[in-house]
């Protein structure tokens, strides 16, 4: 999902993991909100057809020249790339249409990580959405469900969707390693590794699956750029590196931790100032939330005093000195993104 608002002016309090997660949700339900509640398969006439394509990543993305469209010459595109485009849907665009399948085309949103999934099937030209007072419902129509119940059940469909798993395994370790990575690489090995000879062999559609399943801004050469979603300022570390790298050569042990989001030298810290916290929190964050924005502030090289501030803001009590001497050790020994150090303190 492309990072749109600027939040340089916020303090580091709104500018943590959590706060960029729920600021996204928040864009996410406006966007739907704002979408039409008829799509190319239910109500759409020759009318209002170019409503429906307005909000589509094809007008997104442009790929065709401007012209006068009709629900059935929509359909029948829709139609014919409707196996490639299956395959490679986002990790949480796949598990909603599973759900959507399983439960006959229609299904409530259950989480935050449903929303940008919706959104993403909806202006695919798949699905519609609903609201019921705070509920939100998406729907699938037969004409789609019946051919997509074939696809994903099929043989090859499993497979391309296990070479991607891994492929996105390997992307998720190196935004933890690094905060960043400049799309030219995971672009290249999603092409050569994962769909080289396959029905989903599109360009396209592999730009659009990388723009689906990450976080991503633009660099000052308008390059796209894969960021980890815990990293705030991506201009700043752009500004500061320099020439970015492609794809580091990950050992598996470093891959095997980096994949779960929480490396070997890291885990002592989490596990202290997890036992720190509890209790002590604001009821709308866990643990660890906060233990986890923290670590990511760390590696983005926030200052100790900042640290302080945000721990502050998370608590319903004043820091105690267990607390400050936990943030410490985290700002210490955490290893930073941009530099690749593995700690401050060895």
């Amino acid at each position: 999902m492309l990072r749109e608002s600027n939040i340089q002016p916020l303090t580091w309090a709104d500018k943590t993991m959590s706060m960029l997660q729920a600021r996204q949700v928040e864009a996410c339900e406006k966007r739907l909100a704002a979408l039409p509640d008829f799509g190319l398969f239910s109500g759409c006439t020759n009318e209002n057809v170019e409503e429906v394509y307005a909000i589509s990543l094809e007008a997104q993305e442009r790929l065709m020249p401007p012209m006068l469209h009709t629900p059935e010459s929509l359909r029948a595109q829709l139609l014919s790339r409707l196996p490639a485009e299956a395959a490679l849907l986002s990790m949480e665009e796949h598990m909603l249409l599973e759900r959507l399948l399983t439960l006959e085309g229609c299904c409530e949103l259950l989480d935050w990580e449903e929303t940008a999934a919706a959104e993403g099937l909806v202006r695919r030209m798949w699905c519609t959405v609903t609201r019921e007072e705070d509920r939100i419902f998406v729907h699938l129509p037969r004409e789609l469900s019946v051919p997509l119940l074939l696809i994903v059940s099929s043989r090859v469909h499993v497979e391309l969707r296990e070479k991607l798993n891994r492929f996105d395994t390997l992307v998720r370790a190196h935004l933890y390693v690094s905060g960043l990575l400049p799309v030219r690489e995971p672009l290249r090995r999603l092409m050569s590794d994962a769909l080289k000879g396959t029905y989903a062999e599109s360009l396209p559609l592999a730009r659009r699956f990388l723009r689906a399943e990450y976080d991503y801004t633009f660099d000052r050469q308008g390059e796209m750029v894969l960021l980890h979603p815990g990293l705030a300022e991506p201009e700043r570390m752009l500004t500061h590196i320099g020439p970015l790298a492609g794809m580091m050569a990950l050992d598996e042990a470093t891959l095997r931790d980096a994949k779960t989001g929480l490396l070997p030298e890291e885990q002592p810290l989490f596990d202290q100032m997890y036992r720190l916290l509890a209790g002590a929190l604001r009821p709308d964050i866990t643990e660890e939330e906060a233990v986890e924005d923290l670590r990511m502030l760390a590696k983005q090289d926030v200052s100790l005093q900042e640290m302080n501030e945000v721990l502050a803001s998370m608590l319903t009590m004043q820091p105690t000195h267990a607390m400050l001497a936990g943030v410490e050790q985290i700002h210490q020994r955490t290893p930073r993104w941009g530099t690749l150090c593995a700690a401050r303190v060895q």
